[in-house]
């Protein structure tokens, strides 16, 4: 790419991202060992869309300088085997409630990327004549087959309520684990669910002292035609689905704000102008001519890439209400895009060519302190700052023109999370850091994906269909 390359205006702007005690105790560090994821019709898949795009098409990919980065294996995970058995019907008509727990137990906590599953094929005895104390359970029996930790749950009807109980045991040890989660009683399934992901986030909170995520929001957009893209919302499992975009055109890049607001462009005039949900309300914010596009929310103040009518974009900062212009942070002759928060909100990081590729810098909240961060490979892109705030997560080219996800400190340090699985862009952190949700071609096109945060445990989220893009997760 030269360096004074432009970024594509009005309905060029819907350019293509190029491939844009035990020793079997979870190893999770010290803290492990004293504590104990539509119904919308298939689409061809296509390259990622976004509303910018550097100009490198004169360029041989194969001659470009991309990131020699190897996955960097550290310490490995070791996951602690928990057997999940069906769930207990203790009365009523509940084999659909039933299952339902039974699913969302084994999927979630293997999701969280800190326990193996056990088949229940494995299960050799009757798991049905167990109860739900430890005085029924023949914990020999769970020991023989494997697991370290068994999770028990049952279901009974209750005046057309339902009345869970879920309980986690020490097999070893033959007793069980008290955890922040208490048996409740339901009206539907969509409490059932709730409850359920409530007690694999109490789980998760005694393995590791931090409590799970499950139930917490991730906004993305998803491509319907060639003509419709459409932002919609989901949990962090891939459940609960909800479609916010109405109009049948191209709605791209969604970000939160505050209270569940979520921002994101739409080129419903034939112009990127970018819109707020709120309150269940669609309003315009910015439409100035060009691009309003990918906004960043940190306490009160909105940072967006704006071209107000010429060919440069650069990041300002707008009103969250009204969307008028507050400050113009960079002012720079190259492409200054994809604005990100540092977690206390005083630095900003964003994609900029004044290097001569795509490249990230930081800056200082105000604009001042312009300095480079990435100085391998020459296509670095939508970058996202970690709530823990020592690294940043981005999508980088490597030097097999393959787009992978790498994360980079304060200090210019780069790790590879992603190596030899199709091309993985659009990293977004959850809000503990934990894990990373991101984008990803490796099978049935563009699907969302869901790993720990160090990339060793990966778990595709969305099952239905095709050309899911730009997760976003609330935070």
């Amino acid at each position: 790419m030269s360096g004074n390359g432009r970024w594509k205006r009005g309905s060029k702007l819907v350019a293509i991202w190029m491939a844009c005690a035990a020793a079997g105790w979870l190893v999770l560090a010290t803290a492990m060992s004293t504590a104990w994821a539509s119904d919308d019709e298939d689409v061809e898949d296509v390259p990622p869309a976004s509303p910018t795009q550097f100009d490198d098409d004169d360029t041989n990919l194969e001659d470009q300088e991309g990131i020699p980065v190897d996955v960097v294996v550290g310490a490995r995970r070791i996951l602690m085997p928990l057997a999940v058995p069906d769930t207990i019907e203790e009365g009523g008509d509940t084999s659909e409630a039933a299952e339902k727990v039974e699913s969302i137990l084994r999927r979630n906590l293997k999701l969280s990327g800190h326990f193996d599953i056990l088949s229940e094929d494995s299960f050799f005895f009757n798991t049905d004549e167990e109860g739900m104390s430890a005085a029924g359970i023949n914990f020999a029996n769970w020991f023989n087959v494997g697991a370290h930790g068994l999770v028990k749950s049952s279901v009974r009807e209750v005046d057309g309520e339902y009345a869970l109980d879920l309980r986690l045991f020490h097999v070893e040890r033959a007793r069980q684990i008290d955890i922040d989660w208490s048996a409740t009683t339901v009206e539907n399934h969509d409490e059932l669910r709730r409850e359920v992901n409530e007690f694999i986030n109490a789980v998760l909170e005694h393995f590791t002292g931090d409590r799970g995520l499950f139930g917490t929001r991730i906004a993305y957009s998803r491509r319907h035609s060639n003509e419709a893209k459409h932002i919609y919302v989901m949990e962090m499992d891939g459940s609960n689905r909800s479609r916010i975009s109405r109009t049948d055109n191209l709605h791209l890049v969604p970000t939160f704000g505050a209270n569940g607001d979520i921002y994101f462009t739409n080129y419903h005039d034939g112009n990127p102008d970018l819109f707020v949900y709120r309150n269940g309300q669609l309003r315009q914010l910015s439409n100035t001519d060009g691009q309003n596009t990918g906004a960043a929310y940190c306490n009160g103040k909105v940072a967006v890439t704006m071209s107000r009518g010429t060919d440069q974009t650069n990041i300002y900062l707008i009103d969250p209400d009204t969307g008028a212009v507050q400050k113009q942070l960079t002012n720079h002759w190259a492409i200054d895009v994809s604005p990100t928060w540092s977690p206390d909100c005083s630095q900003i990081a964003f994609v900029s060519g004044r290097s001569g590729g795509a490249h990230i810098f930081v800056m200082d909240a105000d604009g001042e302190n312009q300095r480079r961060l990435t100085f391998q490979g020459s296509y670095n892109t939508t970058p996202d700052w970690s709530p823990k705030g020592d690294r940043i997560a981005f999508s980088g080219r490597d030097e097999f023109a393959k787009f992978d996800l790498f994360t980079v400190d304060m200090d210019g340090n780069i790790e590879r999370l992603t190596q030899d699985q199709g091309d993985n862009f659009e990293p977004s952190y959850s809000p503990d850091g934990n894990y990373i949700v991101f984008t990803s071609n490796r099978e049935d096109g563009k699907q969302l994906w869901l790993m720990t945060h160090d990339g060793q445990v990966q778990h595709r989220l969305t099952t239905e269909g095709r050309g899911y893009e730009e997760p976003s997760w609330e935070r």
